[in-house]
């Protein structure tokens, strides 16, 4: 299974909703590698800020790293759970986004990627199973959201004192909603305090559908 999460705009939990989406398929037994490509998920897990190379720089256009080393690049911080984090900022030169797509189609894991609010080629798209986007029932996020290709799953974090519906997010995009997730402040003290991975089956996982 491969499913990348994006957003259309900052600020809409995706970072922390991959996360934990892959936090919860890791402790369902699934052997899962979390892929970040906009930076943040250090920080929503609870990791020390890796210094070493990570997904940009394996991307990188003069790279030969196949996919196997990719992995290696990673992290694990839970059972069943490896992270490879973004490294540099850049990548250098064109990415190497069939590589990627190669990767995701030929590894023997769950893969799961956090786009953000960054471009997500064709390349990827067409290889993964799902692209979920996640968002608030926010006029701004919806208003760009409805310029976007259309994902497959949808996510809605549903904050109250919106002037928006949750049913309004599903007519705005025709489609239906895959998975409400409550804007809760235990989330973000969970996420200030690093203990994400070790509260995400309590947070999450009567929300989140891992299929």
């Amino acid at each position: 299974m491969s499913i990348i999460f994006m957003s259309p705009k900052g600020g809409n939990c995706t970072t922390v909703t991959a996360t934990a989406y892959a936090l919860l398929q890791a402790a369902r037994g699934t052997q899962t590698v979390l892929i970040d490509l906009c930076g943040d998920i250090p920080a929503a897990a609870g990791m020390s800020e890796p210094s070493t190379p990570g997904i940009n720089d394996w991307l990188g256009e003069n790279n030969t790293a196949d996919a196997q080393a990719l992995v290696m690049l990673g992290t694990p911080i839970e059972s069943g759970l490896v992270v490879v984090h973004r490294g540099s900022l850049f990548v250098e030169g064109q990415p190497r986004w069939n590589d990627l797509a190669h990767a995701i189609s030929h590894l023997p894991m769950n893969i799961v990627i956090d786009a953000g609010t960054t471009f997500v080629p064709d390349e990827l798209r067409h290889v993964v199973d799902d692209v979920a986007m996640v968002v608030k029932p926010c006029y701004l996020s919806l208003r760009r959201a409805s310029r976007l290709q259309r994902p497959t799953k949808l996510f809605v974090v549903a904050e109250e004192g919106r002037a928006l519906t949750i049913k309004d997010v599903g007519h705005v995009l025709g489609m239906p909603i895959t998975a409400e997730i409550p804007y809760l402040p235990a989330i973000s003290r969970a996420v200030d305090a690093g203990l994400l991975p070790s509260r995400a089956e309590q947070l999450f996982g009567t929300h989140l559908t891992l299929s």
